[in-house]
């Protein structure tokens, strides 16, 4: 039961919200300011739920709870009365708003609200404000806080902090992405390759952070914004990974002894080199190209020209490198689900 407070002790907060209904409360649209939990980990416990609420549960339905519901007042206060709660009346439209004070009355006594008061039910249906009569969706539960496990939790946190990458709009533009393939785009490192410093280069491409000499020349670092292979045209991120004939004769020797073996069709285009095949059974052939362009800009820092039997060397040493740490530890059917295709 709600994993997250595992740590503490479900039933001790449970004991502290008796008489609001014990962990139903979490499912109410409360104010922690009324609580009067005195142990402050549990007053931050709520105030924490609240925020993490707005993101878990898009539809809001714990807006429509009757109890403990910082909307619903009387006299200053929400309210939970335990007889009505037992009996199954726990949203705003079971309150019959259809009907008259003395209809609805009526009706939940037909419907077995045993020994009810007609003051308060009226008192009730009075303090409810008009945004909240409406007639909603049939609520089983606001939030499943039975199966919720922490890492679902970790999911809906993580959202909080969540922001777009900065070059996600250019890409969009630049490539004519829609949002999910964008997604698909920086997950992909994540991915297809283990080694973090193969992720990060590929995140750097993605982000357009890479500090060619263009960039380099432009805050006066460097005297020569030139090509370091070609010495001919200005180095941008796209001419020292694509379009740079060094560059090109390397992803033309790629593709002809590699990546066609492997499935890939053709040439591959500055598209395919910047962020990736978003295709179906590709993930070998694109670790191949992020890998491919590790090496070129390895060679651009190096200040040396990229060769490409030096490059499949590299290749044919991290297949036999993944090979032996897959026996090693036994995962031998994810390396061969990785590397099927790949042949040294």
């Amino acid at each position: 039961m709600l994993s997250v407070v595992a740590f503490g002790s479900t039933y001790y907060l449970n004991y502290l919200l008796r008489n609001k209904g014990g962990l139903f409360f979490l499912e109410c649209n409360y104010d922690v300011k009324q609580t009067n939990i005195l142990p402050i980990f549990y007053h931050e416990l709520l105030s924490w739920w609240v925020e993490l609420r707005e993101i878990v549960e898009p539809d809001r339905g714990h807006e429509y709870i009757l109890w403990n519901n910082k909307e619903i007042l009387i006299e200053g206060k929400t309210v939970f009365y335990r007889h009505y709660f037992d009996n199954g009346v726990i949203f705003t439209k079971e309150l019959l708003y259809d009907m008259t004070n003395t209809e609805s009355f009526r009706a939940m006594k037909e419907q077995g609200l045993t020994n009810p008061n007609f003051l308060v039910w009226t008192g009730l249906r009075q303090s409810v404000p008009s945004k909240l009569r409406v007639n909603i969706q049939n609520f089983k539960t606001v939030i499943d806080l039975e199966n919720y496990k922490c890492k679902n939790y970790y999911k809906h946190l993580i959202k909080f902090i969540y922001e777009k990458p900065r070059k996600w709009d250019k890409l969009s533009q630049e490539f004519y992405l829609r949002e999910d393939q964008l997604s698909e785009v920086y997950l992909l490192p994540l991915r297809v390759a283990s080694e973090p410093y193969v992720r990060s280069f590929q995140y750097k491409v993605l982000n357009y952070i890479l500090y060619t000499n263009d960039r380099l020349f432009k805050i006066g670092y460097v005297s020569n914004p030139n090509c370091t292979f070609c010495k001919e045209n200005r180095e941008t991120i796209h001419h020292i990974l694509f379009e740079c004939s060094f560059s090109k004769c390397f992803w033309n020797m790629v593709s002809s002894c590699i990546l066609n073996r492997l499935g890939s069709c053709g040439c591959l285009s500055i598209r395919d080199i910047m962020i990736g095949i978003l295709k179906e059974g590709m993930d070998l052939i694109n670790y191949i190209v992020i890998l491919g362009k590790t090496y070129l800009w390895t060679c651009r820092c190096k200040g040396i020209i990229p060769i490409f039997y030096h490059f499949k060397k590299i290749l044919e040493i991290k297949y036999e490198t993944e090979k032996y740490i897959a026996f090693k530890t036994n995962k031998i059917r994810q390396f061969k689900k990785k590397w099927e295709m790949f042949e040294v």
